[in-house]
């Protein structure tokens, strides 16, 4: 997947165009690997070199592959949203993630994917999202009840069970508890396999039985077990339960025909990922960022004591300190760190004139850490996000759910369950830091905690043992 030299292309369709157009800024790498070696051990670290020498847009090569990575907010808004025609997925998902995700919302396009997601869109509808917040509410304390004062707890892994415990009720009306670490386990040997191969000098597609795409085979072969068995079980069942799963059941084409159960499992994978992923690494960093800073988090729990209770959707506007920590973390440690996209045609990207096969990066914890945007953006600092300081920012300034058409469609059930589940377990629980070292980032398809974050747990004595 060789790109031209150049990053202007010779083109006949525009040269009054192309000749005021300028080449990307050009960061130079490895003469054979180009940039390969730090995308492959230091890919975090990568992006925020390349914000810091070349803020606005920066021309990289990986190995083989020539790309460009976009730090600046008007480029980010021209790519995803004003010329979003004009791009796909890149491979990362489209090939490599293809057998967990398979053409699920995530990797489909154009009208299937439109189609898709008009489909999906009721049960992400806001009265839909509402009636979910007392389900995650429960969930919560009841997850924040099991735990006892004085033991340690990864909260990385809590949360991905708790969240994923969400998913499955919420969205399939199914308990899915008893397998979570199945599922964990599974889904990090997809991403996984997915940036090892995204990294890898000649990445061999997953069609190639090499050892590493049959051990993804076999961890896939356990997600659909789990997935088709609820598919099966619901189908037999018959009947509308208002959730996702009957709403893909019971879908129909425009010649009547119900989808295959191999969509509907596509679509269901595709949501038992970005649904408990991103939710679950958002707490367990914004959990860790409270324990840094005490101050915040005493705050976070005067909040919810006033309120008294755990809380329901009515009461979240009640809780704006609550969500201003919960968007700060994400600005810091945004689930999402990074999205990918492939160029279908030549494009002009603010004065930069892109080749059709380009890959773009937009480089969202990159714009997220700007000085220019966020004053001492290394800073934990919640007030960014108070009244009306966040619609004060330029469009992409802030996109940890992605922005355009192709937002996660879930971006405010995101949103809605970590101020949920923040507040309720602050209400009963505090968590600690076992270790001081700082905790350092692994960026697969989402950007989690390496190794995980060791907890204590202390329960809050002012917390009432009812609800």
């Amino acid at each position: 997947m060789a790109f031209p030299e150049s990053t202007t292309p010779t083109t006949n369709k525009a040269p009054a165009a192309a000749a005021r157009m300028r080449p990307v800024p050009r960061i130079e790498g490895h003469p054979i690997l180009g940039h390969l070696r730090a995308f492959a051990n230091d890919r975090v670290g990568l992006q925020l070199r390349v914000a810091a020498q070349e803020p606005d847009a920066a021309a990289l090569r990986f190995g083989l592959v020539r790309t460009v990575m976009i730090g600046s907010p008007a480029l980010a808004q021209e790519v995803l949203v004003g010329k979003a025609h004009a791009f796909v997925k890149s491979p990362g998902l489209s090939v490599f993630m293809k057998p967990v995700l398979g053409n699920g919302l995530l990797t489909s396009e154009h009208a299937f994917h439109a189609r898709q997601r008009k489909l999906l869109a009721p049960a992400f509808a806001h009265k839909r999202i509402a009636a979910y917040a007392s389900t995650m509410a429960d969930r919560a304390t009841r997850f924040a009840a099991s735990l006892r004062d004085g033991t340690t707890l990864d909260v990385s892994e809590g949360m991905m069970q708790l969240t994923l415990e969400i998913v499955g009720k919420t969205l399939f009306d199914a308990e899915v508890a008893l397998h979570s670490h199945e599922v964990g386990d599974a889904l990090t040997i997809a991403m996984e396999t997915a940036m090892a191969q995204l990294a890898s000098f000649v990445p061999l597609p997953p069609f190639v039985p090499t050892p590493t795409n049959l051990r993804n085979r076999r961890a896939v072969d356990r997600l659909d077990a789990i997935i088709y068995r609820i598919i099966h079980e619901r189908r037999a069942e018959g009947g509308d339960r208002g959730d996702l799963l009957s709403m893909l059941l019971a879908a129909r084409d425009e010649d009547g025909g119900a989808m295959s159960d191999r969509q509907v499992r596509d679509e269901a994978m595709t949501l038992f990922l970005a649904g408990h992923e991103t939710t679950a690494n958002a707490l367990a960093w914004t959990l860790y960022l409270l324990a840094k800073h005490p101050d915040a988090r005493a705050r976070v729990e005067a909040e919810v004591d006033a309120l008294g209770r755990v809380p329901s959707y009515d009461d979240l506007k009640a809780l704006p300190w609550t969500l201003a920590v919960l968007k700060e973390s994400m600005r810091i440690y945004p689930p999402a760190y990074i999205l990918a996209r492939r160029v279908t045609e030549d494009v002009v990207i603010g004065e930069h004139l892109l080749p059709k096969h380009t890959i773009v990066f937009v480089n969202i914890i990159g714009i997220h850490r700007r000085a220019d945007l966020f004053p001492e953006p290394e800073k934990f600092d919640p007030s960014r996000f108070l009244g009306d300081a966040e619609k004060q920012l330029p469009r992409c300034a802030y996109m940890p759910f992605g922005a355009g058409p192709r937002i996660c469609i879930g971006n405010h059930f995101a949103l809605m369950e970590g101020h949920v589940l923040l507040a309720a377990l602050a209400r009963r629980v505090r968590f600690d830091l076992v270790s001081q070292a700082p905790v350092d980032v692994e960026p697969l398809v989402t950007l989690r905690p390496r190794g995980g974050i060791a907890m204590r747990v202390s329960v809050r004595e002012r917390s009432t043992p009812s609800a």
